[in-house]
C-alpha cells in the first residue's frame, strides 16, 4: 500500500509539474526523465550529471525535435515509485542500478552483493556495452521491466557512516541498526555481516540518522556530502564494501514512439550521460571524502576488509543461486580475472 501511495503521489506530482511545462515552440517529442540524486549547486549527485548531459545531447543532436524534462531530487518519488511510474508510462527514463532496482529483477539485485565487484576497472569491464555482462543485464531489464538500456553507470565504493562508533571489523556491526536500501538481498547481506539492517527510503535517511532510528547508513562519499548526511554522524569508515553499477534506461513504450533516427540519438545520449556521471563520481570521490573530513567527521581509512570479505565471499554462490544469478556471477568472476591483469 505504501508503494502504491508513493506511486500515486509521484504521478500526481508529475501531472502538476507537466502542467507548468512551456508550450511555445513545442518539440515533436518529449521525454520525462527522473532521478533521486541532489541537484543543488555544489551538492549535485551523479545522476544529475548523467541526465543533464543526456538532455543536452538529445536536444542538440535531434535539432530540437525532442525536448527533455529532468526531474531530480526525488521530485517524482523514490526508486520503487519511479520504476513503477516508468512501467505505467508517467515517466519515460530513469537510472536503474542493481542495488535499488534489484527488487524488481532478482538476478540484477544479486550484482549489488557487498565485495562482489572489486575495482573501477572491474566495473568498467562489466558495464561495457560490448561485453557480456551489460548485454545480459540489458536483456533482464527488457524482459522484466520493458526497459531499454541506453547507457551504463558505476559508482565509487559505498562505505559506512555512523553516529556512535566507527566500523573497522565485522564485530563492530553486531547489533548496529544499519540503514539499507529497500532490497531483500541487501537486508540479508547485512544480517550476514552481523548488523541489524533497517530498510529506509533514501529521502528519509537524514531524519532516520538524526533521530536515532538507525545508527548508521552506507553510501558513496558524494551522496554523504550531497544529502548532508555528514551532519548527523561522527564517523565515516571507508569499508569500500560495494561498487554499485547500473544503466540509464528508457521505457520500451517511449522508445517505440520515436523514429529510428531519433532512437539512435537517444542511445548516443545515454552513452554520453553515463560517461559524464562516471567521470564526476570517480574523479571527485577523494575530494568528497576530504570535504566530509573537513566538516568534523572522523574519517577512518586503511581498514582491513579481508574479514568482511571472508564472511560474505563464501556466500556469493548461495546468494546467486537464490536470485537465479548464476550466469551473472560467472561473468562477474571472469571479468574480475581480466581486470586484475591490468
Amino acid at each position: 500500500m505504501k508503494t502504491m501511495i508513493a506511486m500515486w503521489a509521484a504521478s500526481a506530482a508529475l501531472v502538476a509539474t507537466v502542467g507548468l511545462m512551456p508550450t511555445a515552440n513545442a518539440a515533436e517529442f518529449t521525454l520525462r526523465c527522473a532521478h533521486d540524486h541532489p541537484v543543488s549547486g555544489g551538492n549535485e549527485g551523479q545522476r544529475h550529471y548523467e541526465w543533464q548531459e543526456f538532455k543536452r545531447v538529445v536536444e542538440e543532436k535531434s535539432k530540437g525535435r525532442i525536448e527533455v524534462y529532468v526531474f531530480g531530487a526525488s521530485q517524482l518519488g523514490d526508486m520503487p515509485a519511479m520504476v513503477q511510474n516508468m512501467q505505467i508510462g508517467t515517466i519515460d527514463c530513469m537510472s536503474l542500478d542493481a542495488a535499488t532496482a534489484g527488487p524488481f529483477v532478482a538476478p540484477y539485485a544479486f550484482v549489488a552483493t557487498p565485495y562482489l565487484i572489486e575495482s573501477r576497472k572491474h566495473a568498467d569491464l562489466l558495464m561495457d556495452p560490448n561485453r557480456p555482462f551489460f548485454k545480459e543485464v540489458s536483456a533482464l531489464l527488457k524482459t522484466n521491466l520493458n526497459a531499454v538500456a541506453i547507457g551504463s553507470a558505476s559508482v565509487p565504493p559505498r562505505s559506512v557512516y555512523s553516529r556512535n562508533k566507527p566500523v573497522t571489523k565485522p564485530e563492530d556491526l553486531i547489533g548496529m541498526k544499519v540503514r539499507t536500501m529497500q532490497s531483500p538481498l541487501q537486508i540479508k547481506a547485512w544480517q550476514i555481516l552481523g548488523a541489524n539492517p533497517t530498510a529506509v527510503a533514501f529521502t528519509e535517511v537524514y531524519s532516520a540518522l538524526q533521530t536515532g532510528t538507525v545508527d548508521a547508513a552506507e553510501n558513496p562519499a558524494f551522496l554523504v556530502w550531497g544529502m548532508k548526511h555528514y551532519e548527523t554522524v561522527k564517523f565515516f569508515s571507508l569499508t569500500n564494501h560495494m561498487i554499485n553499477v547500473g544503466v540509464l534506461s528508457i521505457s520500451d513504450r517511449a522508445m517505440r514512439k520515436l523514429p529510428a533516427d531519433l532512437q539512435q540519438v537517444v542511445r548516443d545520449a545515454g552513452v554520453a550521460g553515463g560517461i559524464a556521471g562516471r567521470k564526476f563520481a570517480w574523479d571527485m570521490d577523494a575530494d568528497f571524502v576530504k570535504r566530509i573530513k573537513g566538516s568534523g567527521v572522523t574519517v577512518v581509512d586503511n581498514i582491513d576488509v579481508r574479514p568482511f570479505v571472508a564472511k560474505l565471499a563464501p556466500l556469493h554462490d548461495e546468494l546467486a543461486k537464490e536470485n537465479k544469478a548464476e550466469k551473472l556471477l560467472a561473468i562477474i568472476r571472469s571479468e574480475a580475472v581480466e581486470a586484475r591483469k591490468s
